[in-house]
C-alpha cells in the first residue's frame, strides 16, 4: 500500500502519470485503502447529506475514483449522480457499482465539459490532497454549481496552504461566488497509513450564492 502511495504522491502536476498509476492500482484500491481505514467519502457523504436534503438533485462527484462516494450516497437514496475521473480504470470501476446516471473522463484543473449551473451539488473526496488536483480547479467547479448549490470536499492540511486551496476559497467568497458553510472538525483520513503518509485533513463545505 505504501509504494502506491508513493506513486500518486510523486506524479506531481504530471497527469499522464497519475492516470497511469490509477489505471493499475484501479482493480486493488478499495481494498488498499479499506484496509487503512480510509474516511474521507463518509464524512464528506455525511456532510454534503446534511447539507443537501433533496435526494433527486443533480449531484457531480469530482474525481469518482472507484465510486466510493457515488455508492455511500447512492445507498442513503441519492439517484442523480454523475462522476468525472482522470483514469479509465477508476472509471470502469466505478461504473460496476450501477449507481452512477453518467461516467466521463475529465481533469480537475482543466476546462470541464460540462454546462454552467449543471449540478445542484459538487463532492469530492481524496482529490485536493499531495500532487493531485490544483486550487485552480475551484473556478470550473463554481461554474458547474446552480445557484444555492452546495460544493463538499475533503482537502488533506499539508496542501491547504501551501496548495493555495484557502486563497483559492477566499478569493472565491470575497468576489461573491461562494459562501462558506460549514468545515468537519480534523480528521485522519488514512489512520493506518505509516507516519508519513498519515496526513490529517478537514472537509470544507462552500454554498453557491
Amino acid at each position: 500500500m505504501t509504494d502506491w502511495l508513493e506513486r500518486v504522491y510523486s506524479a506531481g502536476n504530471d497527469t499522464a502519470k497519475l492516470a497511469e498509476v490509477y489505471d493499475t492500482w484501479a482493480a486493488e484500491y478499495d481494498g488498499s485503502v479499506g484496509g487503512l481505514g480510509y474516511t474521507n467519502p463518509s464524512v464528506v457523504s455525511a456532510l454534503f447529506a446534511r447539507l443537501m436534503p433533496d435526494t433527486a438533485a443533480p449531484v457531480l462527484d469530482a474525481g469518482c475514483g472507484t465510486g466510493l462516494i457515488g455508492w455511500m450516497l447512492s445507498v442513503v437514496g441519492y439517484e442523480n449522480i454523475s462522476g468525472i475521473d482522470l483514469s479509465a480504470g477508476m472509471l470502469r470501476q466505478a461504473e460496476s457499482r450501477g449507481c452512477y446516471r453518467t461516467l466521463a473522463p475529465a481533469v480537475l484543473g482543466q476546462p470541464l465539459a460540462l454546462p454552467d449551473a449543471a449540478f445542484a451539488g459538487v463532492v469530492a473526496s481524496g482529490v485536493f490532497t499531495v500532487g493531485h488536483a490544483p486550487a485552480s480547479a475551484f473556478n470550473e467547479i463554481a461554474r458547474v454549481l446552480q445557484p444555492g448549490g452546495v460544493f463538499v470536499v475533503s482537502i488533506t492540511d499539508p496542501v491547504y496552504e501551501s496548495g493555495g486551496f484557502r486563497n483559492a476559497i477566499d478569493a472565491l467568497v470575497k468576489v461573491g461566488e461562494w459562501e462558506r458553510a460549514a468545515v468537519s472538525g480534523p480528521y485522519t483520513p488514512l489512520p493506518g497509513a505509516d507516519d508519513g503518509h498519515r496526513h490529517p485533513g478537514r472537509v470544507y463545505a462552500m454554498r453557491r450564492l
